[in-house]
C-alpha cells in the first residue's frame, strides 16, 4: 500500500510541475514581426470580416408604439404615484457599548 501512495504522490507532483511550468515556457507571439506591423501595410486592402457578426441592438426605445402614444389615451386616469417620506433614523447610544 505504501508503494502505491508514493507512486500516486510522485505522479501528482509530476503532473502539477508540468502544468505549472507550461505557461512559463510558452512562446509569446511577437506581433512586431508581422506584415501588419510594417509602416507600409495598407489596412484598406483587408477583406471584410464575415460570419459571427452580431447585429447591434438599438439602445433607443420607440415610445411611438406604446399605448400612451395614442391620441385616445387618457392620462387623467393614471393612478397617482405613491410618495412616502423616509423615516428618520434612530440614534445609537454609544455610551451603553463596551467598546468606547
Amino acid at each position: 500500500m505504501e508503494f502505491y501512495m508514493k507512486m500516486l504522490t510522485s505522479v501528482t507532483l509530476s503532473a502539477l510541475l508540468v502544468f505549472a511550468a507550461a505557461p512559463v515556457f510558452a512562446e509569446k507571439p511577437d506581433f512586431s514581426k508581422t506584415n501588419a506591423a510594417k509602416a507600409s501595410y495598407d489596412f484598406s486592402q483587408n477583406k471584410p470580416a464575415t460570419g459571427n457578426q452580431l447585429q447591434r441592438a438599438s439602445s433607443q426605445h420607440d415610445f411611438s408604439k406604446t399605448l400612451a402614444a395614442t391620441s385616445q389615451y387618457d392620462f387623467s386616469k393614471n393612478q397617482p404615484a405613491i410618495h412616502s417620506e423616509p423615516q428618520p433614523s434612530t440614534q445609537h447610544d454609544f455610551s451603553k457599548t463596551a467598546a468606547f
